[in-house]
């Protein structure tokens, strides 16, 4: 079933400790584990969705971890088999999602239904003006200070004129602590996740402007 669609009834979920997959980017995976390598082939075979979910902190991987309920979804773009079974794959998030009930399988992986949240509405928009125009303030400002030093994260601030699609590819690349990606992925208020990446934004900001002071303290 498609991810556009209000419901998902069986999606392949794919627990991880330390990554969470946000819409409109691009996650790397290699596939090594039998249940996983089982999922990959299943999902090439069909529509290519699977979600990656984080695993709440303090769990073992092992079995049945317990899951964040908000998940990102994502269809496989590239996939590569090696000669032993194993996969590289290249997964592209295009949804945010709910996981609603984890259903009986008699698969190696785990499955679950989930909802697909909706993308902010125009109220939502409106709400969130403010913090969209921090936003891209802090982006063309950080574009400045940079200036073609930083070549991978020139890339991601012009990978898209989309704020909200910035917005989601900023948490990604720039956020290290898995928590707090899932903070952001998870917040059902728009102006709050943008905060959020205002604050990122504005360390980042701070730390290029300390160490372009302390480049001049050195010359002087």
């Amino acid at each position: 079933m498609s991810a556009t669609a209000d419901t998902i009834e069986r999606l392949p979920t794919f627990p991880l400790p330390t990554t969470v997959l946000f819409p409109g980017t691009v996650l790397p995976l290699h596939i090594f584990e039998p249940r996983y390598r089982q999922m990959v082939v299943d999902a090439l075979a069909g529509d290519g969705l699977m979600a990656v979910a984080l695993v709440r902190p303090g769990n073992e991987l092992a079995g049945a971890p317990p899951i964040y309920d908000i998940a990102g979804c994502g269809r496989i773009i590239h996939s590569e088999k090696l000669g032993d079974g194993r996969f590289n794959i290249l997964l592209q998030g295009i949804e945010r999602v709910r996981l609603t009930e984890e259903l009986e399988t008699d698969k190696l992986y785990r499955e679950f239904r989930a909802e697909v949240i909706p993308r902010p509405n125009e109220e939502m928009l409106r709400a969130a003006e403010g913090e969209l125009a921090k936003l891209q303030s802090c982006v063309l400002s950080l574009r400045t200070m940079i200036g073609e030093k930083d070549a991978p994260l020139i890339e991601v601030l012009r990978s898209t004129s989309d704020p909200l699609e910035l917005a989601d590819i900023l948490a990604a690349s720039l956020i290290s602590d898995s928590e707090l990606q899932q903070k952001v992925l998870s917040s059902n208020d728009l102006s709050a996740r943008l905060a959020t990446l205002i604050d990122v934004l504005a360390e980042v900001m701070l730390r290029l402007g300390t160490a372009r002071t302390s480049e001049q303290s050195e010359l002087n």
